[in-house]
């Protein structure tokens, strides 16, 4: 028996590394382990030190976890 994840935010927003760790449930750096294996997708770079990853993109991740996905 599965049973599907549903995730729901109302905010649409992006978050920086440490947030999107946070929201991933994993450590710092597992998050940038996972982006430099491309289980993450790549970040929006704002500046030369700033960069933030959309929600949407996050929550899809957490999506293909429940799946078992790649």
């Amino acid at each position: 028996m599965s049973q599907a994840i549903t995730i729901q935010t109302d905010n649409q927003g992006a978050l920086r590394a440490k947030g999107a760790a946070r929201f991933l449930g994993i450590s710092i750096s597992t998050f940038w382990r996972w982006t430099a294996q491309g289980k993450i997708p790549p970040g929006i770079r704002l500046s030369t030190r700033c960069t933030v990853w959309r929600r949407e993109s996050l929550e899809k991740v957490l999506e293909q976890a429940a799946e078992g996905g790649k």
